[in-house]
């Protein structure tokens, strides 16, 4: 067990946490071996504003996934989103040449380094830093690193993606009181759009949302590369909570009203079929409902906000430089806020993307199953789809699992005995 390839990786979200244990097999194809999700009120509007209960939780789900798998973990992958991750650009430099090789690989990421040190500040922590630009000798500008060529002075514009430190702390800090170890897994939001878009995708210009409780994050790309990170601040939640503004409902039975609908597709057949809240909540009843709830009433209303979500995100996309011009490119949804059916499309409607518009789930796992093959699940798998890409072998398990009591040996029989005798004297 221990030579094994077995690893684990905790997402936080805004109103939830995830586990996911994925083994490599020896041919390097992931098994995915446990999965867990858990509700967390210890966040609020993405702020860690309870460190215990946030380890109670983390301490849950870990167990839930270690009892699915039979197996103790000591270390974990620690996937970081929601609002304190943002991006930008700067510029670090190198000089000082191999004569014989001349600018190399090495060389780049010395200069990518640089300008992460020039321009992270002591209060934000580094998660992601690639090159986008690179310039010699102070006037040349070139968009691929020039491998092989020698110049005083080699210039790298590095996109840098960061993390308030204080948050990253206070989150690593929890992990670290269930007695796992945290290891840095990176922005979430990169590993989904890694994972989630093609190639292709990330070269002709697409753009991964990621639609959560209460946060929603934006990644860019263009020419493969990451060219923004941000986040808006609605989600789910907001869908929730127009429920219960407007039919003057509870939170929780406007959840439940919420999934009862699970459309925005107002053609479907049971469009005029009435929802019950009361009954929904599998109790008593608890709210009078003066107004009639119909799936198309409903509908009608969660179309609205995926409307008015979609214009904020039409123009947080427009401040990337790279996509300001173009009219085509693809937009993937991802997260548990898209489930809804028909989000997509009333997304691109409001935003005119002429691209490919639709939701993206975690696919190409063995022993995924298809109920578990969730947009929710998207971050956690991602991560740990990222660590198998970028780090060779690792191991989180802490000990072997506790082997099978073996049955008792039975007796041999007297014809048995004296067939044995036969054959030692025979030899």
């Amino acid at each position: 067990m221990y030579q094994e390839d077995i690893r684990i990786a905790i997402d936080f979200g805004s109103t939830k946490v995830c586990s996911a244990v994925i083994r490599r097999e020896s041919h390097g194809e992931p098994e995915l071996l446990a999965l867990n999700v858990m509700p967390c009120d210890a966040m609020t509007r993405g702020d860690l504003v309870n460190q215990q209960a946030a380890s109670d939780v983390i301490r849950a789900s870990v167990n839930e996934a270690s009892q699915q798998c039979d197996l103790n973990f000591k270390r974990a992958y620690i996937g970081i989103g929601g609002k304190h991750v943002r991006s930008f650009t700067g510029w670090g430099e190198t000089t000082k040449f191999d004569f014989a090789t001349g600018v190399t690989e090495h060389d780049v990421l010395t200069a990518v380094r640089s300008a992460a040190a020039e321009n992270v500040q002591k209060s934000d922590h580094l998660l992601y830093a690639t090159p986008i630009n690179y310039r010699i000798d102070k006037n040349t500008n070139f968009r691929k690193p020039p491998i092989g060529m020698h110049p005083d002075i080699l210039e790298v514009e590095a996109h840098l993606i960061i993390c308030d430190i204080n948050h990253y702390e206070a989150l690593f800090a929890a992990v670290e009181a269930t007695g796992i170890e945290p290891i840095h897994g990176g922005a979430t939001i990169i590993a989904e759009a890694e994972h989630l878009l093609s190639d292709y995708e990330r070269t002709s210009g697409a753009v991964m949302i990621d639609v959560g409780g209460s946060d929603t994050e934006i990644a860019v790309f263009q020419e493969g590369k990451t060219v923004s990170v941000s986040s808006l601040p609605v989600g789910g939640f907001h869908f929730t909570n127009d429920i219960a503004f407007s039919y003057e409902i509870p939170f929780d039975n406007a959840e439940a009203v919420k999934l009862a609908a699970g459309t925005v597709d107002m053609s479907s057949s049971e469009r005029d079929t009435e929802i019950d809240p009361n009954k929904l909540t599998g109790g008593e009843r608890v709210v009078d409902v003066e107004k009639a709830l119909t799936k198309v009433s409903v509908s009608h209303l969660l179309r609205e906000r995926i409307m008015d979500m979609a214009k904020l995100f039409k123009h947080r996309i427009m401040q990337a430089e790279e996509l300001r011009d173009k009219e085509f490119y693809n937009l993937a949804f991802t997260g548990g806020g898209a489930k809804l059916d028909g989000f997509a499309n009333a997304a691109k409607m409001a935003m005119g993307v002429r691209g490919k518009v639709d939701l993206r789930k975690p696919s190409g796992i063995k022993s995924l199953p298809e109920s578990v093959s969730d947009p929710t699940m998207s971050g956690a798998i991602c991560v740990m789809l990222r660590a198998l890409d970028r780090i060779e072998r690792d191991n989180h398990v802490a000990r072997e699992p506790v082997p099978q009591p073996k049955p008792a040996p039975v007796a041999a029989t007297t014809e048995q005995q004296n067939k044995g005798w036969r054959n030692i004297f025979r030899r």
